[in-house]
C-alpha cells in the first residue's frame, strides 16, 4: 500500500521535530522557531500551543497530563505547566549538567527517559559547562526528596531517539548521528523492574553513508514505524515498519528531505504525522496501520 502525505502545516523556518497527540489535536515543536505548534485537524487550524520553547525537539505525555519536552537549547528536560509556563526538571548527573536531550518518553511508572546527545547546533550562551564525556540514554526517576538522574546506557555513541516497547520490558534505542560521522544502529534493551537494562541486542546496522533512524513510534501491532535516510547518499529519504526482532517488513518514500518525527494522530490513531528538516508537517490518512493507545 501506498502511503500518501498531504501537507497540513508549514513549512516553518529551519526544522520541525517532536510530535504529540494530546487526544484532539497534534503538538509539533517547529524547532528552529522555538514555539511548539497544535495543530487541530477538525478545523484545519494550526495555532500557537507554546512560544519559547528553548529549541525542544522530542514530545512526551505523562499518565497525568503532564507535557514534557527535550530542550536542546537549554541542555535540559522541561515541562509545561497548564498554566502557560514552563518548568525545568533537574539537570545534574553524578553533579555535572547533561548533554543535549533530543528526545523524551514517559513510562506507566512515571520515570523520565531521554536521549542526551551532544547535537552540531550548540546550546545557548558560552560553554561555561562542558559536555559530558559520553552520549547517553539518561532516566529521571522519583526519590523521597524529589528526583534523581541515572545513566541507563554505557555503549552509545549518540542516541537520537527513543521508545519502549508495548509492555514496556524493551527499550528501542537509534543510536548515532550520521552528521557527526557515527555509527548508526537501531538497538534493543531488555529493561528490568527497577528500570535498570540488561545486555544489548543490536537489531540494524545502517551503512556509513546511510543516515539512520532520527525519530520512531510504534504501531498497535507492537511494530516500530521510523524515520531515516537522505537524499545525500543511499535509498533516500524513508519511512520503515520493523517488526520488534529488527526486520523490516515495509519502507516508503518520505515526502520531503530529513524526516525527522513520526506520531499517529486523529480518531482512533488513524493518521501517521511525520515532520521534517525542512520544515512541514505532513499526514497521510491510509496507511492500513493504527497508532498504539497505551
Amino acid at each position: 500500500m501506498t502511503w500518501n502525505f498531504e501537507l497540513v502545516a508549514g513549512p516553518y523556518k529551519g526544522r520541525t521535530g517532536g510530535l504529540l497527540w494530546d487526544g484532539s489535536g497534534m503538538l509539533v515543536s517547529a524547532v528552529a522557531e522555538e514555539r511548539v505548534m497544535r495543530y487541530d485537524p477538525a478545523t484545519g487550524r494550526t495555532d500557537l500551543w507554546r512560544p519559547w520553547s528553548g529549541r525542544v525537539n522530542g514530545l512526551a505525555l505523562a499518565k497525568d497530563g503532564t507535557v514534557y519536552g527535550a530542550q536542546e537549547g537549554g541542555r535540559r528536560i522541561v515541562h509545561f505547566r497548564k498554566d502557560g509556563s514552563t518548568g525545568a526538571m533537574p539537570d545534574l548527573l553524578d553533579g555535572r549538567h547533561h548533554n543535549q536531550p533530543t528526545d523524551v518518553i514517559v513510562d506507566s511508572g512515571g520515570r523520565i527517559w531521554f536521549a542526551d546527545a551532544c547535537n552540531a547546533q550548540l546550546p545557548y550562551g558560552p560553554p561555561v559547562y562542558p559536555m559530558l564525556d559520553h552520549a547517553s540514554v539518561l532516566r529521571l526517576e522519583r526519590v523521597s526528596d524529589g528526583w534523581r538522574m541515572v545513566r541507563a546506557t554505557h555503549d552509545t555513541a549518540g542516541p537520537r531517539a527513543i521508545l519502549l516497547s508495548p509492555d514496556e520490558k524493551t527499550l528501542y534505542v537509534a543510536d548515532g548521528d550520521a552528521e557527526r560521522g557515527d555509527l548508526q544502529r537501531l538497538s534493543a534493551y531488555p529493561v528490568k523492574p527497577d528500570g535498570d537494562l540488561g545486555g544489548v541486542k543490536v537489531l540494524i546496522d545502517f551503512v556509513v553513508t546511510e543516515r539512520g533512524i532520527e525519530g520512531m513510534c510504534l504501531d498497535s501491532g507492537g511494530n516500530i514505524i521510523a524515520c531515516a535516510g537522505w537524499k545525500r547518499s543511499g535509498v533516500g529519504p524513508m519511512l520503515h515498519v520493523i517488526s520488534p526482532s529488527g526486520t523490516i517488513l515495509e519502507s516508503h518514500p518520505a515526502p520531503a528531505d530529513l524526516p525527522m518525527r513520526v506520531a499517529f494522530g486523529d480518531e482512533g490513531l488513524s493518521s501517521l504525522y511525520l515532520t521534517t528538516g525542512e520544515g512541514h508537517l505532513y499526514r497521510a490518512k491510509n496507511t492500513g496501520r493504527r497508532g498504539l493507545k497505551r
